[in-house]
């Protein structure tokens, strides 16, 4: 039987970042996947994810947001990979929006560099966006696109260079957890280890067979051609109107050219196993909708579709934390549609955790919080 110090179950964004905090510590490392991230199995789906200074959560963020972007510029540094594009980000809302408030409060009480337009400044400044009467946009220099491949083989290299191991298109059968370390099982194998660090997206209710207060959202992404001679549009949000609670639709410049836009769902719950690749008319009316209005420019369908999934927990932070009576199993779930852009730092927390460093800075997302319980057959 391989022996290691500690085995990673999902291998994606959060698990590959943790595989390379502990290879790097000296850790004897085997991170296990069912699938080959990057795929479609997940909330990382498609080539980009939006990673901006802002945000719309809590002030909490707003040091794990400096963290983060040191850590993926190091990263870049390390392996050459471009792992984020520069293209700066503007969000466009009225007061009174809650998503929106929230961002300039934050934004505010941040070291990030901003600016604030009024209706008529922000119309200038963004001529090709359509921004509404009482509307103001907020410009962020340092917004950037994430790059979901590149940003996975990195962290993958980075661990690998530190002795990590990667076993990919290998799902767990089981594990479990004794005094002396944890069993995990698969169909090629199984492998033993002191610790144990679940990071398995949306199946990690499955996994784990804990009764996670969280739900698992369908979200569709829409690309579309853009004019190859215009100037790049920058990344963008757009907040929903005040009283209206919907997270913010959202779009970015992928790296074929074309332009991706998603109009965030909720309440579209599935269950992990059922996510398809199938879009209905509706779910492309509701995204044309809201682009065909903000982005005139942009009039032809889309040229393809991906659909992914988020893990939201009730409370919208992330759950962090050891298993119920285990100090040998440590975890981290619900993304929360936030997860990519702060993956650098997870994995460093969770690799803390998984050597008994606690970490009472981030105890808004200790699992703790809720009374959470193994699931009874």
């Amino acid at each position: 039987m391989n022996s290691y110090d500690v085995i990673i179950i999902g291998a994606g964004t959060w698990g590959g970042s943790t595989a390379w905090h502990l290879a790097e510590r000296g850790r004897r490392v085997l991170a296990i996947d069912a699938f080959r991230p990057p795929h479609e199995h997940g909330s990382h789906g498609g080539a980009t994810r939006l990673v901006r200074q802002s945000n719309s959560t809590g002030p909490e963020y707003v040091e794990l947001t400096r963290q983060a972007f040191e850590l993926w510029d190091r990263i870049a540094a390390r392996t050459g990979e471009q792992v984020m594009i520069e293209t700066g980000n503007v969000f466009v809302g009225a007061p009174g929006s809650r998503w929106f408030d929230n961002t300039l409060a934050n934004l505010a009480a941040s070291p990030f560099e901003h600016e604030v337009f009024q209706t008529a400044e922000a119309r200038s400044r963004f001529p090709r966006l359509r921004i509404g009467d009482g509307e103001l946009a907020v410009w962020e220099p340092r917004g950037s696109v994430g790059q979901v491949p590149a940003a996975l083989r990195a962290m993958q290299q980075l661990a690998r260079e530190a002795g990590a191991e990667f076993r990919f298109d290998e799902p767990v059968v089981d594990w479990s957890a004794d005094e002396s370390g944890v069993t995990v099982r698969t169909e090629q194998g199984t492998y033993r280890a002191e610790q144990l660090v679940v990071t398995a997206g949306a199946f990690s209710t499955t996994l784990l067979g804990l009764d996670l207060p969280t739900s698992v959202e369908r979200q569709v992404l829409a690309n579309f051609a853009v004019d190859p001679g215009a100037p790049r549009l920058p990344s963008m949000y757009f907040a929903a109107p005040p009283g209206d609670d919907s997270a913010p639709s959202y779009g970015c410049p992928e790296p074929d050219g074309t332009f991706k836009f998603s109009v965030v769902g909720k309440g579209d719950v599935i269950e992990p196993q059922d996510l398809s690749q199938d879009v209905t008319s509706a779910d492309l009316d509701r995204v044309l909708a809201v682009l065909r209005d903000r982005v005139p420019e942009i009039t032809g369908e889309p040229l393809r579709t991906t659909v992914c999934m988020w893990t939201e927990a009730t409370d919208g932070h992330w759950l962090i934390g050891r298993y119920p009576d285990s100090e040998r199993v440590t975890y981290a779930a619900a993304c929360n549609g936030r997860g990519f852009r702060y993956a650098p730092v997870v994995g460093q927390v969770l690799a803390d955790l998984s050597e008994g460093i606690t970490r009472p800075d981030l105890a808004l997302f200790e699992s703790t919080r809720f009374e959470i319980t193994p699931v009874t057959a």
